[in-house]
């Protein structure tokens, strides 16, 4: 499992990279990059729920490995798209891509219970935040130095390609479906997580969390393209950008692998969520390069100590059965959130600029996360 999301996840950030600079060079625009966040997190929206359902149904690793078949097929048919300079089918493919995504991302949840115990589950979902956090230092950085001497296209057909090994590595994990897979699901039960969400403080605030972070991070990525260009030199600069969120997303892996707790608590949360949103207004306003990377660091950082801490938390309060379901309320958070980033960015970046772009998403998050804690009356814990 950990093989198979890990090549997953490099080649899904080196087509990240290759496209945003793809489309930002054939467009001349912001509006290229952006109308590309747009469609690449809008079909997330409908994902996690059919796929946490058809987890919990037939099996995580089955499904899993479909997904992944059918992105294979589908980055592929962007390199033609590209080599024939077809920008409106690029976006199109994207949206179809990212939706199977999002309905892949709860089978990973839901496979973790079942290749480990409840001691387990941290250095699992620690090791698991460690290799997107890898990739996202990584392959970026390869992707700002490669696409200096190479075309967008290499970088996507690479990506293709770990589509199908991911595959081919998930489905040997179908025996343990098996064993867990659940008789079928009425309609009605499809959101049988959203109760266990709702009912749990802690599991309220982090879905919180995850719709205030995730806008503020999607209208940030929407724009990094011209703020690498406009402020830091050259669009390739974005490549060492997204590298230096990985690193520190790799860092803040550290106290979850280490040790899994009894039971997670909120102030982790609470504390990664600020790590990552608070760097993020901030990075509107400085015009050094290093200073900047480092900002990045620090949100990287952050982002992953929470996610990584409230995957596990969900993983201890949820019944084995539903946590596809349950996961994909959490990750319909996640995906409403960049949403509501790619609008705000195509919306304003024009007229506003990308600097006050970023600022009033991250003002608005700011604002969901205080007014999720006062409804509490307490931190949530």
């Amino acid at each position: 499992m950990l093989a198979a999301a890990g090549i997953s996840f490099y080649g899904d950030w080196l087509t990240t990279v290759a496209l945003v600079v793809l489309l930002f060079r054939l467009t001349h625009s912001p509006i290229g990059p952006a109308v590309y966040m747009l469609a690449r997190v809008a079909p997330r929206l409908i994902g996690p729920f059919p796929g946490g359902a058809l987890a919990d149904r037939y099996g995580p690793a089955r499904i899993a490995a479909a997904c992944a078949v059918m992105q294979a097929v589908l980055t592929a048919s962007i390199v033609v798209f590209a080599e024939s300079r077809l920008i409106w089918p690029i976006f199109v493919v994207v949206a179809l891509a990212q939706f199977l995504s999002s309905a892949a991302q709860p089978c990973y949840a839901a496979m973790v219970p079942r290749v480990t115990g409840a001691a387990g589950l941290g250095r699992i979902q620690g090791a698991l935040a460690a290799l997107n956090s890898s990739s996202i230092m990584v392959s970026p950085a390869i992707g700002a130095l490669v696409l200096n001497f190479t075309a967008p296209e290499l970088l996507i057909g690479i990506d293709a390609a770990t589509f199908l090994v991911s595959a081919a590595l998930v489905i040997t994990l179908s025996g343990a479906d098996n064993a867990t897979a659940t008789p079928a699901l009425s309609p009605g039960r499809m959101a049988a997580g959203v109760p266990i969400v709702l009912h749990d403080p802690m599991l309220r605030f982090l879905a919180a969390a995850y719709v205030s972070n995730a806008a503020a991070v999607t209208a940030l990525q929407a724009v990094l393209v011209v703020a690498a260009a406009s402020r830091f030199g050259h669009d390739t600069v974005v490549g060492w950008l997204y590298a230096s969120v990985g690193a520190g997303a790799l860092l803040g892996t550290l106290p979850v692998m280490r040790r899994t707790p009894a039971r997670v608590a909120a102030q982790s949360i609470v504390l990664g969520t600020a790590l990552e949103l608070v760097p993020l207004a901030a990075f509107a306003f400085v015009t050094d390069l290093p200073v900047a990377m480092a900002l990045l660091f620090v949100s990287g950082a952050g982002a992953t100590l929470y996610q990584t801490r409230g995957a596990v938390g969900l993983q201890q309060r949820t019944p084995r059965e539903l946590i596809g379901r349950t996961s994909a309320v959490v990750r319909f958070g996640g995906y409403l959130g960049m949403l509501f980033g790619a609008i705000a960015a195509v919306s304003l970046v024009q007229p506003l600029g990308w600097e006050a772009t970023v600022l009033i998403v991250c003002a608005v998050g700011a604002t969901l996360l205080f007014a999720t804690a006062v409804t509490e009356g307490r931190t949530p814990g």
